[in-house]
C-alpha cells in the first residue's frame, strides 16, 4: 500500500484515505453515528424532509434508533470478524488455523518425546522385550506421570546388565590410605617404618596390618599407622620410599643428643638412619648418626688391675631423653612398595582407554561391540562405544574403549555400566472400533483419545502414528484428498486444536456392521521428562527386573499456539515446503520439530562446491541420531544432491540486571509478571528458546523495545549486561543464541 509523504525523508505521520486504518480496513462506527446517517438517508426522501419530533416514545423515533442500534452491532461484529481475516490482528487460534489452511501449512502438533531406556535382566537367558511394552514416567510440576512405549523389539542379554567398573588407582601419596602390594612385605607391627621423599623423611610406629582385596582381585595391606604423614600428601607414590629395619638394641640417653649402648656395636655407622623409641614416654625418634665412639667404662674400681666395660656411644641429629632407656632400631631396608586406593572421583579418560570390570562374564558373545552407558553414584551419565574382551580362561572382562561421549565430565565411585537399551517414544496404543460404513464418501469418525500421536520422520511432515482397517484391509494415509478416485482405500485426518482427530474415508467403504476400526497412539504432550524418570513397566515382564533412563528424553515439543502460526506462516508460505534459500533450511527445520533453527551458506572444501549448514534448538537436547533425521529431512526437500550440515546451537550464558522506575500506583507484582513473561514466556518470550535468534547480536534496544508496552513503568533506571551497564551489546557466535538470566528489580 502507498503512502503519500511531504518529501523523501519526511518524518510526519503518514496519511491514510479516510474511513480506513492503517491495513486498509474499515474504521466501525459508532451508535450516534449511525443514528445521524439513517436520519440523514430517510431526510433525501419527500416523505420525511420535514420530519421531527420531541416525544421519546414517538414510534419514528423509536425506529430510527433501533435501525441505529442494528447497525452498530453490525458494524462492531463486522469489525471483529475483519480483524479475524488478517494474520497480525486474529486474535482466535481457529481463526489462524482457517489461515494456515488456506496456504497449505498444518499447525504442528505436539511432537512425541523420545528416550533410550537401560534394561536390567534378572533372567538366566538372553530374551527379548517386546515393542509395544507401555512404561511409564515420573510425575513433576512440570508434566504429570506420562506414557511411554516401547518402539521395536530390544534384545536383552543378562550377561551385560549391569558390570561395575574397576577404576584406576590414585598415584599420589594420601594420608588417609597408605598401603603396600601384596606381592612384597618387610614388616612388623609395633615398630617403626620410614618414609622418605625428596629431602622430606618421616617415621611412624606401625600399629597394625590389615589384609585386604581390591575389587579387581589384587591383595593389598593397609597400614595403620600411630601419626598422620599429611606432609607427604599430594607426592607421587612412585617417589617415595618405605624402609624398615632389620636389628634392634637397647640404649640409654646419656645427653639430649646422645645414646650409650653396652658393648662394641659394630652395625652402628656415621650418617645412618635410625629410629629410637623412649621406653618411658613411647616417643619415636627418628635421625642420623653423626658420630660413633667406643670407650671402656671401669665397673669395678681397682689400682691395680680395674674391670672395664666396652660401651658404645652414638651422637644423633635428633633429640632423645636424657636418662630414658631406648629401643634402638638399625638396618634400613625396603618395606614394601606403596600404592595408591582406587579412585573416587574421575574422568573417563582416567582409564587410558581400558576398563576392567569386577563381575566374570558369562554370556556366549565374548566379542560384543556397541554402545554402553557409564553411570556413577550421583546419576550422571557418559555414554561410550566400546568392544569387550573376555579372558576365555577366568572369564574375566574388560572394556576397550572406541569413543566416549564425555571423556571430562567428573564422576564418583561406584561405576556402574550397562549395555542392554531398548528405544521408548510417548504415547500409548489403542484399538478402537470407530463404526459403521455406510457406503458414502468423506465418512467421518471420531477417535475416542486425544490427542493424537505424532511421529517425527525424515521423510515427510510429523506423521499420525495411526491405523485404519475396514472390514480388517488396512487403508492408506493421505495428507489430504484431493484427486482422490472413489476406490482408493485412503483416509485423512481433521486435528483440531486440542488435539481431537477425525478420520475422514477417502473413497467408498463397503457398508457393514461396525467394520471400521484403528490402532492408534494418544496422550503426547510434548514434555520431556528426566534423567531417571522413565521407570515404571506397565506390568510385570518375565526376566525384566528394572528399567530406567539413563539421559534425559528429548525431541518432546508443544505443538504451534497463536503466537506460533502468527510468526511461522509468513515464513513458511515463502519456504512452499522446498529448501531454496537459506531461510527455507531454517522454517523447514523448525516444522521438522526444532524450538528454531537458522541455516547459512558455506564452502565445502573437499567437494569444491557450497553447502547448507543448519543450526538447530531442540527442546530436550540434541543428539547424533536426532541430527541424522533432521538432515535426511532436510535433504529430501532439497534439490538433488545438495549438501546439508545440521548441527546443535550452544547456548551461551549471559546476566542481564535491569531496574525499572514504576508509577505510583502500579503493583510491583504484577509489572514483575509482565515483564518477565515478556523475555521468558514459554510461547512468546523474547527470550525464549522457542524464540531463539541464533547467532543475533543483541543490543541495549532490543531488550528494552518490549518494554514500551507495559502500563506502570515510568522509565528505566539501569540496564547492566553480565555485570557492566557500559556494554552496548551481547554478542553471539554463529552457532550460539542468548541463555540469559535476569535479575529484576522494581523501584518507585
Amino acid at each position: 500500500m502507498s503512502v503519500a509523504t511531504d518529501g523523501l525523508h519526511c518524518l510526519c505521520p503518514p496519511r491514510f484515505p479516510a474511513l480506513l486504518d492503517a491495513d486498509g480496513r474499515p474504521l466501525p462506527k459508532l451508535f450516534a453515528d449511525h443514528r445521524i446517517e439513517v436520519f440523514q438517508a430517510l431526510s433525501t426522501r419527500a416523505n420525511f424532509a420535514h420530519w421531527q419530533t420531541s416525544l421519546e416514545d414517538d414510534i419514528g423515533r423509536m425506529v430510527l434508533e433501533w435501525l441505529a442500534t442494528l447497525l452498530d452491532n453490525l458494524s462492531f461484529y463486522n469489525h471483529l470478524w475483519t480483524l479475524e481475516q488478517h494474520l497480525a490482528t486474529a486474535t482466535q487460534e481457529d481463526s489462524l488455523r482457517q489461515l494456515a489452511a488456506l496456504t497449505g501449512y498444518q499447525p504442528r502438533p505436539n511432537l512425541a518425546a523420545m528416550a533410550r531406556i537401560a534394561v536390567i535382566s534378572d533372567a538366566r537367558a538372553p530374551l527379548v522385550l517386546t515393542g509395544g511394552r507401555g512404561v511409564t514416567s515420573e510425575g513433576n510440576d512440570r508434566h504429570p506421570a506420562l506414557a511411554f512405549e516401547t518402539t521395536g523389539d530390544a534384545p536383552i542379554d543378562p550377561a551385560l546388565n549391569a558390570m561395575t567398573a574397576i577404576p584406576p588407582r590414585e598415584t599420589t601419596f594420601d594420608a588417609d590410605f597408605v598401603a603396600i602390594g601384596g606381592a612384597f612385605r618387610n614388616l612388623r607391627v609395633d615398630e617403626p617404618v620410614l618414609f622418605r621423599s625428596g629431602t622430606i623423611r618421616k617415621a611412624a610406629i606401625l600399629e597394625e596390618i590389615g589384609n585386604d582385596k581390591f575389587p579387581s582381585g589384587e591383595s593389598y595391606a593397609e597400614l595403620q599407622l600411630d601419626r598422620s604423614l599429611s606432609v607427604l600428601t599430594g607426592r607421587d607414590l612412585s617417589d617415595i620410599e618405605l624402609k624398615s629395619f632389620v636389628n634392634q638394641s637397647e640404649g640409654r640417653g646419656i645427653s639430649s643428643y646422645q645414646l650409650e649402648l653396652q658393648g662394641v656395636q659394630p652395625g652402628f655407622q656415621v650418617n645412618q638412619e635410625i629410629a629410637a623409641i623412649d621406653g618411658e614416654s613411647g616417643a619415636l625418634r627418628y635421625g642420623r648418626i653423626t658420630g660413633v665412639n667406643v670407650i671402656n667404662r671401669v665397673l669395678i674400681e681397682s689400682e691395680t688391675a680395674p674391670v672395664l666395660s666396652p660401651v658404645t656411644r652414638i651422637s644423633l641429629d635428633t633429640y632423645v631423653t636424657n636418662g630414658h632407656a631406648h629401643v634402638i632400631f638399625h638396618g634400613a631396608r625396603r618395606g614394601g612398595h606403596l600404592i595408591g586406593a582406587p579412585k573416587t572421583h574421575l574422568a573417563l579418560a582416567d582409564f587410558a582407554g581400558h576398563i576392567d570390570v569386577e563381575e566374570k562374564y558369562l554370556g556366549d558373545d565374548l566379542d560384543h561391540q556397541g554402545d554402553f552407558v557409564v553411570v556413577d553414584a550421583e546419576h550422571r551419565s557418559v555414554k561410550i562405544t566400546a568392544s569387550l574382551n573376555v579372558n576365555p580362561h577366568n572369564r574375566r572382562a574388560a572394556l576397550e574403549l572406541a569413543s566416549i561421549s564425555n571423556p571430562a565430565i567428573v564422576l564418583k565411585a561406584p561405576l556402574r555400566i550397562h549395555g542392554n537399551f531398548a528405544m521408548v517414544d510417548q504415547g500409548k496404543t489403542v484399538v478402537e472400533t470407530l463404526g459403521s460404513a455406510s457406503g458414502r464418501r468423506y465418512q467421518t469418525f471420531r477417535l475416542g483419545k486425544k490427542p493424537l500421536t505424532f511421529l517425527r520422520s525424515d521423510l515427510s511432515d510429523p506423521e499420525p502414528a495411526i491405523e485404519v482397517y475396514v472390514d480388517s484391509v488396512p487403508w492408506r494415509y493421505v495428507p489430504h484428498l484431493f484427486g482422490i478416485a472413489a476406490d482408493d482405500r485412503v483416509y485423512t485426518l481433521r486435528v483440531e486444536a486440542d488435539g481431537q482427530a477425525h478420520v475422514i474415508l477417502g473413497g467408498v467403504a463397503n457398508p457393514g456392521d461396525k467394520n471400521v476400526a484403528a490402532r492408534y497412539r494418544y496422550g503426547t504432550t510434548g514434555d520431556n521428562p528426566d534423567a531417571f524418570t522413565i521407570n515404571a513397566l506397565a506390568g510385570k515382564v518375565e526376566g525384566v527386573q528394572k528399567v530406567f533412563n539413563p539421559f534425559p528424553a528429548l525431541g518432546g515439543l508443544k505443538g504451534d499456539d497463536t503466537e506460533d502460526l502468527r510468526f511461522i506462516l509468513p515464513a513458511r508460505i515463502s519456504a512452499n515446503d522446498r529448501c531454496v534459500s537459506a531461510k527455507d533450511y531454517a522454517v523447514l527445520s523448525r516444522n521438522f520439530g526444532a524450538l528454531a533453527a537458522s541455516a547459512r551458506p558455506y564452502w565445502n572444501a573437499v567437494r569444491k562446491r557450497a553447502g547448507v549448514e543448519v543450526t538447530a534448538v531442540f527442546d530436550g537436547g540434541f543428539d547424533p541420531a536426532l541430527a541424522g533425521e533432521l538432515r535426511d529431512f532436510l535433504v529430501g526437500h532439497a534439490p538433488e544432491g545438495s549438501l546439508v550440515n545440521v548441527a546443535s546451537a550452544r547456548p551461551a550464558p549471559h546476566s542481564i540486571a535491569l531496574t525499572l522506575r514504576l508509577a505510583p500506583g502500579a503493583r510491583a507484582a504484577d509489572v514483575e509478571r509482565r515483564v518477565r513473561d515478556i523475555y521468558f514466556h514459554e510461547f512468546t518470550g523474547l527470550l525464549a528458546p522457542r524464540r531463539a535468534r541464533i547467532g543475533h547480536t543483541w543490543s541495549r534496544t532490543d531488550l528494552l523495545a518490549p518494554l514500551n508496552g507495559i502500563d506502570g513503568i515510568i522509565r528505566v533506571e539501569r540496564l547492566s549486561l553480565d555485570g557492566s551497564e557500559s556494554t552496548s551489546t551481547i554478542a553471539q557466535a554463529p552457532d550460539e543464541f542468548l541463555d540469559a538470566t535476569l535479575d529484576l528489580e522494581v523501584v518507585r
